[in-house]
């Protein structure tokens, strides 16, 4: 009995952390990258699964493995690199670029399909009332969000899917536009952002099972069992998704803007009926992952500022946030996001990958070691990014392997890791203690010994 009501949460859970993903990148990038993959359209869908996909819920799982928080995590780094991280993270990556930029593909990929001389002043006030109303009680966001707004999207943009995949309106062009799609793909997976999100609103799923009196045992097999689920229902849709995208090759060139392909292969579909009912899986798709991103960053921010500012106050503060930069539309706030999402993903990439595999970490140097190499690579990719005409900087660090497909943090990463991972050998690991939120040295917190 025990086993069924854990799958059933577990499906309830799963369906809410895929609407928690499955927001406003995930609409727009599969579409283009299929269109700019031509044939090899499905190189495209598997470069999204591995970054966009697998990528972000690993993250969920590594939180998992090591704690409940990603605090458990991030210690091992450094004890302060939770809180500095986090408060950049979540000012910049989520309140600055994804709570906007979910608002602002509502509005211009969603509500302009249904009403075109909508003004998004109102599309914003109507987005962000819903979303406080959604948030407010964060004891049963997830609930929220996985009973009832999932499946909607789920079934419309089911509909949608596979009358494209059955009846196409054209064909992949020949040839790729770029010149290795995978990799193309993988680098696009990192502008939707999601292991951010996987890593730093991780404890939201954990603790709804812990809610629920499961055990610790239960509760990793349940959150496995949620994330399985995720994994699948994005799959099939950011697969059919590239794939229309693709068919999109005979009909669009490939300077067609994102949300332009995503709402005109829609029409081709489906006609107007189905650019209304894209307008509402575009909609309830960015409610669900604003909801879950507001309440994370209001719930952090509230322990961060020792409960100085209440809980809804600063949901508030969020949604005013939110509708001023959302008002700038999709285009600037993606711009923004790039140069960020280059700085954090190679060291929250490392997180994840250390995280799954902690109890075979010997000490907290392969961490440390790892940890700000790659956030130091990332950093400099950055820079590149923001200023192309570095040309010195570029020069030097095309020598390093794997730099032209946009992974040279990789190599170093690996060589410092293993550098530190030796110079620490003799040094006790570093845990955080959930139950006293201190930080401990030579022995597990209290919450992975139960």
């Amino acid at each position: 009995m025990k086993d069924k009501k854990l799958f059933k949460d577990s499906i309830v859970v799963g369906f809410a952390l895929f609407a928690t993903f499955f927001g406003a990148g995930n609409l727009v990038f599969p579409p283009i990258v299929g269109l700019l993959s031509g044939k090899a359209w499905s190189m495209g869908a598997l470069g999204l699964l591995l970054t966009a996909i697998i990528l972000p819920v690993a993250g969920m799982l590594a939180v998992g493995n090591s704690g409940s928080d990603v605090r458990c995590l991030m210690v091992h780094a450094h004890p302060k690199f939770y809180t500095i991280s986090c408060a950049v993270g979540w000012f910049f990556c989520s309140l600055g670029t994804t709570i906007p930029k979910v608002a602002a593909t509502t509005h211009e990929v969603g509500m302009k399909a249904i009403f075109p001389n909508l003004p998004i002043e109102v599309t914003l006030v109507v987005f962000f009332v819903l979303l406080y109303f959604f948030a407010r009680q964060k004891d049963s966001v997830i609930d929220k969000v996985g009973k009832y707004l999932t499946p909607i999207l789920v079934v419309i943009m089911a509909i949608i899917l596979i009358k494209g995949i059955v009846s196409p309106v054209g064909t992949p062009v020949e040839k790729s536009y770029v010149e290795n799609p995978l990799t193309f793909s993988m680098l696009q997976g990192y502008l939707i952002g999601d292991l951010t999100l996987g890593l730093m609103a991780a404890n939201i799923f954990i603790n709804t099972f812990r809610s629920k009196g499961y055990t610790e045992k239960s509760t990793k097999k349940g959150t496995w069992l949620a994330g399985i689920v995720c994994i699948v229902l994005m799959f099939l849709i950011y697969t059919g998704l590239t794939y229309v995208g693709a068919q999109g090759g005979s009909i669009y060139g490939a300077d067609v803007d994102q949300t332009a392909l995503l709402s005109g292969m829609v029409y081709h579909i489906f006609g107007k009926i189905g650019q209304v009912l894209f307008g509402l899986v575009v909609a309830f798709a960015c409610l669900t992952t604003g909801v879950a991103v507001a309440t994370a960053i209001a719930q952090f921010f509230e322990e961060f500022l020792k409960k100085k500012i209440k809980y809804n106050t600063l949901l508030l503060i969020i949604c005013i946030v939110g509708f001023v930069l959302a008002r700038t539309g999709v285009a600037n706030v993606i711009s923004l996001a790039g140069p960020i999402f280059h700085i954090v993903y190679p060291p929250f990439i490392v997180f994840t990958i250390l995280g799954l595999v902690d109890r075979f970490i010997p000490n907290d140097g392969i961490y440390k070691g790892a940890v700000f190499t790659a956030l130091i690579f990332g950093a400099l990719d950055a820079i590149l990014m923001v200023f192309p005409s570095f040309t010195a900087l570029s020069a030097v660090l095309s020598y390093i392997p794997l730099f032209d497909a946009g992974f040279g943090w990789v190599i170093p990463t690996v060589i410092v890791a293993c550098i530190c991972g030796v110079l620490y050998r003799k040094k006790e690991r570093t845990y955080f203690d959930i139950a006293t939120e201190q930080v401990v040295v030579g022995r597990q917190n209290q919450e992975e010994k139960a």
